[in-house]
């Protein structure tokens, strides 16, 4: 198995919405705020949007020429000043899915170091990103990838 990793073209579109709308399946079986599969269009465009504006990169894992997974991060920058300036850039991952037939193969992985790689040479020193705390999966993943927890995010619902 070959995995290669680009940018995202406007030809993997339709490729990025189903990996995109399987993510929301996947994460509304077990967080009942999130959106399923029929929200991932216009997900992708928001995305693509803040991509678009804050800067950032869309990547794609290609498995024998066919899109198999994509990360989605943006750069962004710490507000006020409680970070010290020179942490306060930061590339944080939006989205990051991988289809199930290609799950366990390292595409997941592969996309975290290419990311991981392009931000560094963009001037970048750290990577951020949101997991939901029901996926172990991910979170497992993250892990064995080098993140570690920054912080917590709580929520209630009222």
């Amino acid at each position: 198995m070959g995995v290669t990793v680009r940018e995202a073209r406007p030809e993997d579109r339709q490729a990025l919405v189903e990996l995109m709308g399987a993510l929301h399946a996947f994460e509304s079986a077990f967080e009942e705020n999130r959106a399923g599969a029929e929200a991932a269009d216009s997900h992708l465009a928001w995305v693509e949007k803040a991509v678009a504006e804050l800067g950032g990169v869309i990547l794609v894992a290609e498995v024998d020429g066919t899109v198999s997974g994509f990360i989605a991060y943006t750069f962004e920058e710490d507000p006020g000043t409680f970070v010290r300036p020179e942490y306060r850039q930061h590339a944080l991952i939006w989205d990051i899915s991988v289809a199930e037939a290609a799950r366990g193969q390292g595409i997941g992985q592969a996309l975290l170091r290419a990311a991981e790689e392009a931000a560094k040479q963009a001037g970048i020193g750290e990577m951020r990103l949101y997991v939901l705390e029901a996926n172990t999966r991910a979170r497992r993943i993250y892990e064995e990838a080098g993140y570690r927890n920054y912080e917590r995010f709580l929520a209630k619902r009222i």
